[in-house]
């Protein structure tokens, strides 16, 4: 969007904001939609209509590049794919014996097409162009879309005909919810403000921007599976605590990247902060959940999830706008991993005495 059709830097954060909002949002209905329909059915339609947004994209930017009509498709593309995410992972949860297993194993899957898709699509982009890339894109969907027609349905506990009333949710998912906010703000960064730093203040091309995304799927494969073994020795939130840590080093370890192999490193920390939190996350919920109801309850992660990532773009390319020192914009960008920090700590805090208290009960003193 900002090479293409030279929109601002802070109208493309506002755009990733907007999108990031409206998705999550979505995404509470989606999922209660997924428990009360099915799951395998809610996938199925929402997957379609990926597809069908990223052949509009590619329309439009093949036949009228114009920003009035790309970012409204744009948006509702990241509608479409938000819509079906929390039926994925309810499939994942209830599918799995240990949901942290299902979850890594799904992160590495997806994670293929992460570690190959930013630098295939940088070498279209600079040989072919933006239209290609859609073409490419809407081919994925379509394909996907056909893959999830052969998946067996698995149904959940659903609370009544009507799903569950979301104020009547078990509390400690919106605390999970609420810390999680101020991690995504940092996590978010991932997308604008990383790419925009590293092509407008580093100089990098949108080749090597390609590669160092490459790096964040290449670490994931490889590494997903040794971090869930280590998470199931040193325990979910454990798990969280350390995944913040890497974040936050990673990302203020960009202040200091000038070659793109400093990049790579960064990437390195910040996507091994990723395998911590990404798993760890999903699989607290399925724990919050037992089974019941977990589309909606997915949903609602889903939401917290997206309010900081929709905060995020806004935040970073604010900080693209008014600081010129790295240190700065990148000192700035991680402080909200370090309430994020903060926050895990007091709920594995809580969590412990809660789980104290059902181990140990008080004793009572007879009289």
């Amino acid at each position: 969007m900002s090479n293409v059709l030279r929109v601002p830097s802070l109208i493309i954060g506002i755009v990733f904001s907007i999108n990031a909002i409206v998705g999550g949002t979505v995404q509470i209905y989606s999922g209660k939609l997924g428990d009360i329909l099915g799951y395998k059915r809610t996938l199925i339609y929402f997957s379609f209509g990926n597809f069908i947004t990223y052949f509009l994209l590619f329309t439009s930017s093949h036949f009228n590049f114009s920003a009035f009509i790309f970012i409204p498709l744009f948006i509702l593309n990241n509608i479409m794919s938000s819509l079906y995410q929390p039926s994925a992972n309810a499939i994942i949860s209830l599918s799995s014996d240990v949901p942290l297993s299902g979850f890594s194993i799904l992160r590495i899957a997806t994670n293929l097409g992460w570690a190959f898709g930013p630098a295939v699509g940088g070498l279209v982009i600079s040989y072919f162009g933006y239209a290609a890339m859609f073409v490419i894109a809407s081919g994925a969907t379509f394909s996907a879309f056909v893959a999830y027609t052969t998946l067996g349905d698995v149904r959940g506990v659903v609370s009544s005909a009507g799903g569950l009333n979301i104020s009547k949710a078990n509390r400690s998912i919106f605390f999970l919810g609420a810390a999680t906010i101020f991690l995504f703000i940092v996590v978010s960064q991932f997308t604008v403000t990383l790419s925009l730093y590293a092509n407008h203040i580093a100089g990098l091309g949108s080749a090597s921007i390609g590669l160092i995304y490459l790096i964040n799927g290449l670490v994931v494969v490889t590494f997903q599976y040794p971090v869930y073994l280590a998470i199931r020795k040193i325990g979910m939130w454990n798990g969280m605590i350390l995944g913040t840590v890497l974040y936050v080093i990673g990302y203020f370890s960009v202040s200091l990247d000038h070659s793109i192999y400093q990049f790579f490193v960064s990437m390195f920390v910040i996507t091994m902060g990723e395998n911590f939190v990404t798993p760890t996350g999903n699989a607290l919920v399925s724990d919050i959940a037992q089974g019941k109801d977990v589309g909606t309850y997915m949903g609602i992660y889903n939401f917290f999830n997206s309010v900081g990532r929709g905060t995020g773009p806004a935040y970073g390319t604010l900080l693209l706008t008014y600081f010129l020192d790295p240190y700065e914009i990148w000192g700035f960008a991680v402080i909200p991993g370090l309430v994020a920090l903060a926050l895990f700590n007091v709920l594995k805090r809580n969590s412990l005495r809660k789980l104290s208290g059902t181990i140990s009960p008080k004793p009572t003193l007879k009289k």
